[in-house]
């Protein structure tokens, strides 16, 4: 997340919230990026704390760092997050908590997730997961979203960095999701970011080479599939396209994890499904973005 720090912070009475956000800032956790006026605070501070013996060799590296790019500043597009003085404890406290993901399925939808900014090369997301900056919230299903968004959201005290992803459960082009009124509930909770996949759910984004590794004897199906144009295919209940109507005989059920690890995927694979369907997750991935 990228902020706007108040300058004052550094008249701060207590110097301790102030040494917490700028380790979060010199860990790479968030960005900020000062002007040369903020920047020369910066390394003032950081040098008062190694007069009084306070030994924090990342601050001063970054503090160093933090004055020479100050000289050659550039624009950015992404908005900044205001930290003011006067409420820098409560901000400090949010932004160390792990941003949220709530979505239907930890296991898959999580998996799905990570698996697409791997493909798509955003090493950004993939890292804040490794290191917990980020992490799955479990909805059990579509049913409970808005009471656990409630409940998510009392983790912070000003920055709500909660997001949500549901899926759409349209069965055809066009169709009003049935998770409209759901995601309107999540708003209401106090979340900001909501994102309803376009397409039915999450499985009909897996690219076909996943389908081909957990079912190579059906490549009568599977061709079937490849055949079927993208505004039709993305609706389809693919649970019903390779296993049948339920109940499903013993044994026989969607394979777990979707998409294993001895699968590689690329950004072309996800390109291969429609021309939507890269953009749509890039803009799943910007949506992350905004709440790490």
């Amino acid at each position: 997340m990228l902020l706007d720090i108040d300058p004052a912070v550094f008249e701060a009475a207590d110097h301790m919230p102030v040494i917490r956000v700028l380790t979060l800032v010199a860990n790479g956790r968030h960005d900020w990026r000062p002007g040369m006026a903020g920047a020369i605070r910066a390394e003032r501070f950081v040098a008062k704390l190694a007069s009084a013996e306070m030994r924090v060799p990342t601050l001063a590296e970054w503090a160093r760092k933090a004055v020479e790019e100050a000289a050659f500043p550039h624009r950015t597009p992404v908005p900044a997050v205001r930290v003011p003085a006067g409420t820098l404890e409560e901000m400090v406290s949010d932004l160390e908590q792990p941003a949220i993901l709530l979505v239907e399925n930890r296991p898959g939808d999580g998996g799905f997730v990570r698996r697409v900014a791997i493909a798509l090369g955003d090493r950004r997301i993939v890292d804040a997961l490794d290191k917990m900056w980020l992490r799955f919230s479990h909805g059990g299903g579509s049913g409970d979203m808005g009471s656990l968004a409630a409940e998510e959201c009392k983790a912070f005290r000003l920055l709500v960095r909660v997001a949500v992803l549901f899926d759409s459960d349209r069965r055809h082009e066009g169709d009003q999701s049935p998770n409209e009124k759901k995601a309107q509930q999540v708003r209401e909770a106090g979340v900001r970011e909501v994102h309803i996949l376009a397409w039915r759910e999450m499985e009909n984004y897996l690219p076909f080479r996943v389908w081909e590794h957990h079912f190579p004897s059906e490549t009568q199906k599977i061709t079937g599939l490849r055949a079927t144009p993208p505004h039709q295919r993305g609706y389809t209940d693919l649970k019903l396209h390779f296993l049948g109507p339920k109940p499903w005989p013993r044994g026989k059920r969607m394979p777990k994890p979707l998409i294993p690890d001895a699968v590689t995927l690329t950004e072309a694979d996800f390109a291969e499904l429609g021309p939507d369907v890269v953009p749509e997750l890039r803009k799943l991935l910007a949506m992350i973005h905004r709440i790490l």
